[in-house]
């Protein structure tokens, strides 16, 4: 038995992580630890800093692309689901499932994140790739945010210090684990709000293959310029968008024909071109294959290069 595995006993090794992601893709963990201990999470990221061996949080695994050879560090999968409140402060621990959270939020009489209706994973997955939906992102309702640094050491960021922008942070860019959060929500009227979210989750069964294992939006909508409107307006009516000021991805996919396209079990979902999806058997190498073609042929259309939103984990 390995240093590592004796001198923590709670982790595991050789985990198949692809039953732990919405893509139900990839290969096996090296070592994988479920915790929602902070102080036994500190000490693990210290000896892995000091070690070489690299980590990284799944969560529950959606928007995220494991390699089919695996992970040859550690996955950690945080357990820390705690809620606590008090005048319109939410701390959060970052395990939180969203739905658990927005259902929270909603019985007990707060608004503000109606937004995150039908989206899954953690509270910490919507931080760390500040998710959204109708123009609102997580970044809307985060007052700070408490990391654990490749050093052991708790850090707390505030909303300014996160970076946030569209799909994205600064916990994209360090090495570091987000493991709590506050949020700040107002007080409104919650049946209202319970009839809104119950509609966008709707809205986003009809609209979303959600019978197919998939990782969500694959890639980031275009975000609107002078630029993108002149080379997209030769070619495509983008008015609706214009309000908006982006381009839905899926709009440009499906533009080019390639809802149905497939390579091997990796296809592009016939309800929406933004969703790649997995009909039974796909392999993290046929989605991007098949994420690289469409690239591609959107360059070579529109001149416009996509960028993925799923993470991609090897």
């Amino acid at each position: 038995m390995s240093k590592f595995l004796k001198k923590f006993p709670n982790v595991k090794q050789s985990i198949g992580l692809a039953s732990l992601t919405t893509f139900n893709i990839g290969g096996n963990a090296k070592y994988f630890l479920e915790t929602n201990d902070v102080e036994e999470l500190s000490n693990i990221i210290k000896f892995c800093s000091s070690n070489d061996i690299k980590f990284r949080v799944l969560g529950w695994g959606s928007n995220v692309l494991i390699s089919d050879n695996g992970y040859d560090g550690l996955i950690i999968r945080l357990k820390n689901d705690s809620i606590e409140y008090s005048s319109g402060y939410f701390e959060v621990g970052a395990g939180l499932s969203l739905p658990k959270f927005l259902n929270f939020i909603i019985n007990n009489g707060y608004v503000g994140c109606e937004f995150l209706a039908g989206i899954p994973g953690t509270i910490g997955g919507a931080i760390y790739g500040n998710a959204g939906s109708y123009g609102i992102d997580t970044s809307s309702i985060v007052e700070s945010v408490k990391t654990i640094s490749n050093n052991g050491i708790i850090e707390e960021f505030d909303k300014y210090g996160c970076n946030f922008s569209y799909r994205d942070s600064i916990f994209k860019t360090i090495n570091a684990i987000i493991f709590s959060a506050k949020m700040k929500l107002e007080m409104g009227a919650s049946e209202e709000s319970k009839r809104l979210v119950q509609t966008r989750i709707l809205e986003r069964i009809t609209k979303h293959p959600s019978e197919f294992a998939n990782a969500g939006s694959y890639f980031k909508n275009i975000i609107m310029t002078e630029e993108i409107e002149e080379k997209l307006d030769q070619f495509l009516d983008i008015s609706k968008f214009l309000e908006s000021k982006k381009v839905p991805a899926g709009f440009l996919i499906e533009s080019l024909g390639l809802k149905g396209f497939c390579v091997g079990d990796a296809c592009v979902s016939e309800k929406h071109g933004n969703f790649l999806i997995n009909k039974g058997n796909a392999k993290a190498r046929e989605v991007i294959e098949l994420a690289g073609i469409i690239k591609k042929q959107i360059l070579e259309k529109y001149n416009i290069e996509l960028e993925e939103e799923v993470q991609y984990i090897e």
